[in-house]
């Protein structure tokens, strides 16, 4: 008989409680993975930029491992299955091996074949932070459609006697690449692969712009799970959370959406939002499914699918007053709740106060590096805003208007699409940077309407 209660056993182990000594400690990551962010100072500033985050997410769609600081191949390795007549055309042919592979190792690369030898920064804490990102890149993007890219890449691939000399066999695991976090996401991860697959036909345009293409889409993905988690089991992610930026070279202002709905909203989320980490890791422990990375909504779909919600909400209420409440310090007395909505809001409200300044502090620095870095608009008394570049308006108006010109009316919606919104204001100004070069169709005599012009 299926039990529908929490697993109180597995709570306990990961939070190593005792009782006796009175131990309990915030763990996260048991069944589920939430945002790619240390809760300690191993993260990345990106100094290298996110093309060893791209590189690492590719090397584990092949199978390979992330991080091939210790198993790179080597040069040597490379000239022992090569036989020379002369030692000098030996020599010439190493430093040419070497000469390349440090080109391709510092980012030098010609076509995305060459992307898994990019390694890695070499500082540990930059590394660090770099590999958790890597997983939450393949996992959430590249692995929902594995095939389907891995066949189009194939397709790509050049004949390249080099590369093949420099990649190893790597011996597929029979059990498949494990996913360490969940597509939580569906629709943008499915606009994604549509973008990534226009992009892979462009190959000189996608060279220039992966970069950015992978930061906008972690980055959308991130900010939308902030956003709706913290709806509790009311995440919709048919009922988007707009999220507005700036053109980085306009001027902001405070009645601005961009100000009003931009950073800021983030900024409000994330200073708790480990508490959701934390508690998802209790609420998700359960043996009515054995899928990983279950979110409040999900676990509230598969209760109340089943007419469980009671059995689950009374070993909850239990597990609180008798673990949870005598380990912990409490602002207020527990409230034993009688619905879903009830017992998670509760449960939160119990756990922030639990949660260490130093904590709370920490873990949002990993989300201000990657906006600091790609997205970072001084706003001076207006404090940190949302922006994008040309280069990123560029890359956004180039994939919202594919290989065929789009009404220009239009082109907001597809931008939204991506998890972008503007106001009037920013569109103007995007609307003049895009005729200056010469990407609007000019109106007709007869008053049609503008179009952009392709950029890919």
């Amino acid at each position: 008989m299926t039990s529908y209660s929490i697993q109180v056993d597995n709570v306990n182990r990961l939070m190593k409680v005792n009782l006796e000594k009175k131990k309990y400690s915030n763990e996260r990551r048991g069944r589920v993975h939430l945002l790619p962010f240390a809760t300690r100072n191993d993260r990345t500033e990106f100094e290298n930029g996110f093309m060893p985050v791209i590189a690492g997410a590719f090397r584990k769609l092949y199978g390979e491992p992330i991080d091939i600081k210790e198993s790179a191949t080597s040069t040597e390795a490379v000239l022992q299955g090569i036989q020379f007549k002369e030692e000098s055309a030996e020599r010439r042919f190493e430093h040419y091996l070497e000469t390349e592979l440090h080109n391709m190792t510092n980012g030098n690369i010609h076509d995305l074949s060459q992307l898994k030898f990019i390694p890695l920064s070499s500082e540990d804490k930059a590394r660090k932070g770099e590999l958790d990102l890597a997983h939450f890149v393949h996992d959430t993007f590249l692995a929902p459609h594995a095939d389907e890219f891995l066949e189009k890449l194939d397709e790509m691939k050049p004949q390249n006697i080099l590369l093949n000399l420099f990649s190893p066999e790597v011996e597929q695991t029979k059990k498949g690449i494990n996913k360490l976090y969940g597509n939580h996401l569906p629709r943008i991860v499915e606009q994604f692969r549509k973008d990534f697959l226009l992009l892979l036909r462009h190959p000189s345009f996608c060279m220039q712009y992966i970069d950015l293409f992978f930061v906008h889409y972690t980055y959308i993905v991130i900010t939308q799970l902030v956003l709706q988690v913290s709806r509790f089991e009311k995440f919709d992610e048919n009922n988007w959370i707009e999220l507005y930026f700036f053109y980085q070279e306009e001027k902001a202002a405070r009645w601005r959406n961009g100000y009003k709905w931009g950073y800021r909203r983030i900024q409000t989320e994330m200073a708790n939002f480990y508490a959701h980490e934390h508690l998802l890791n209790i609420v998700a422990e359960v043996n009515f499914s054995d899928e990983r990375n279950l979110l409040y909504h999900n676990i509230a779909n598969h209760l109340e699918g089943v007419g469980a919600v009671d059995q689950y909400i009374d070993s909850t209420n239990r597990w609180m007053k008798e673990i949870y409440i005598p380990l912990r310090e409490a602002s207020r007395s527990y409230i034993e709740s009688t619905s879903l909505t009830d017992l998670f809001q509760e449960m939160y409200e119990q756990i922030k106060p639990n949660i260490t300044n130093e904590l709370n502090s920490r873990y949002p620095k990993g989300l201000d590096e990657l906006f600091n870095k790609y997205f970072y608009k001084h706003g001076g008394s207006l404090g940190k805003l949302n922006s994008l570049n040309q280069s990123q308006i560029l890359l956004l108006v180039a994939v919202s208007v594919g290989e065929s010109r789009l009404e220009l009316n239009r082109l907001w919606d597809e931008i939204e699409l991506r998890g972008v919104y503007l106001d009037y204001k920013t569109r103007e100004v995007i609307i003049e940077l895009l005729d200056g070069l010469n990407y609007i169709e000019k109106k007709s005599d007869s008053g049609d309407a503008q179009y952009v012009k392709p950029i890919l």
